[in-house]
């Protein structure tokens, strides 16, 4: 679980990452950028599944909780994901991020 912990936040990084440089290149008019916005669409895709199996699996959360995390994730994309990683996430999966100065 502790790979997948890992992984699912560099995936949501990797998906903002191309979201924002996607968005730049739509101002700045260049051909490739909507290739560059599906890219990130996929990213995105694989984020919010990973962090559907973290939510559903997690003995931490009411069924309640659950239900609302699911909705919340599936509509609200990259903002909820923010949401999720910076303030929810522990609650879900118990596990204590330490910062390394």
């Amino acid at each position: 679980m502790n790979k997948l912990f890992h992984q699912t936040k560099q995936a949501f990084l990797f998906s903002l990452v191309f979201y924002i440089l996607s968005i730049l290149l739509f101002i700045l008019r260049v051909w490739f950028a909507p290739i560059l916005l599906s890219i990130s669409g996929l990213l995105s895709l694989v984020w919010v599944i990973m962090v559907l199996l973290e939510i559903i699996k997690s003995p931490r959360i009411s069924d309640l909780e659950r239900l609302l995390m699911v909705l919340f994730v599936i509509m609200g994309n990259i903002l909820a994901g923010i949401v999720y990683f910076y303030f929810l996430r522990e609650r879900v999966t118990g596990y204590k991020v330490i910062k390394k100065k």
